[in-house]
């Protein structure tokens, strides 16, 4: 399995809050999409996509804003060197973005063993309860319903990507804990997504570290092409 890291080094032509943050990414990433036959039918098919788009960094965290005129780095990964090849490109025909490109590369991550992994853009999940609208995981749900949607929605998109079947053990998840006290709030088309920071160990056997690593380049749980779920090695 490859895994490919994209950074896109933008500036700013306005603030950004960080609460509209994924609305202000995802609009922009379909932007720079559109730029590619390739990645216009990838981001039109319905079902898993094979990346993940991250957050800008550096964040001011003070103010909790992206500032207009700053310069920031913002990263996406891919399983696949075609998206990553894609991107590149296309970045460079984009225009009428809310931001200027000053320069897009990619390389392949060497990804050795993991014992755990942070969530760098907070996750996501979504609860259909009988009866209800559809809502989001927050802390005041089951967390063994979390752990058991994080190690289904990777052994899917294991099979989605690669057409071969994968099942995990039930304890590839050996460690967890979620860091925020109340749900992480973003603004998407009128409404809300609810998210949460999270920090995930994974079992030493080869199928665990096989899903570990593939959240790497697609990320974890939901919505990771509009910024979420985003992973980094844990300390």
């Amino acid at each position: 399995m490859q895994i490919f890291e994209i950074k896109l080094t933008i500036k700013l032509k306005r603030d950004i809050h960080l609460k509209e943050y994924i609305e202000f990414v995802s609009k922009n990433i379909n932007y720079i999409f559109y730029n590619s036959i390739i990645l216009r039918a990838i981001h039109e098919k319905k079902g898993f996509k094979p990346y993940v788009v991250g957050s800008m960094h550096p964040f001011e965290s003070e103010h909790k804003r992206y500032k207009g005129g700053n310069t920031y780095t913002l990263t996406l990964r891919t399983i696949d060197e075609t998206i990553a090849q894609e991107i590149q490109k296309a970045s460079k025909k984009a225009y009428n973005l809310d931001f200027d490109i000053k320069d897009v590369s990619y390389k392949e991550l060497r990804i050795g063993h993991i014992d755990k992994l942070h969530t760098i853009t907070p996750a996501v999940l979504t609860l259909t309860d009988e009866g209800e609208k559809p809502r989001y995981w927050t802390i005041e749900d089951d967390l063994l319903l979390l752990q058991r949607r994080i190690k289904d929605n990777l052994e899917k998109k294991y099979e989605e990507f690669f057409k071969k079947s994968i099942l995990s053990p039930d304890d590839m998840i050996n460690f967890f804990s979620i860091h925020n006290q109340k749900p992480i709030v973003f603004n998407y088309k009128g409404g809300k997504i609810f998210a949460n920071k999270l920090t995930i160990g994974f079992n030493s056997d080869k199928v665990s570290q096989t899903l570990a690593r593939l959240s790497f380049g697609v990320g974890i749980l939901e919505k990771n092409p509009l910024g979420f779920g985003m992973v980094v090695r844990g300390r």
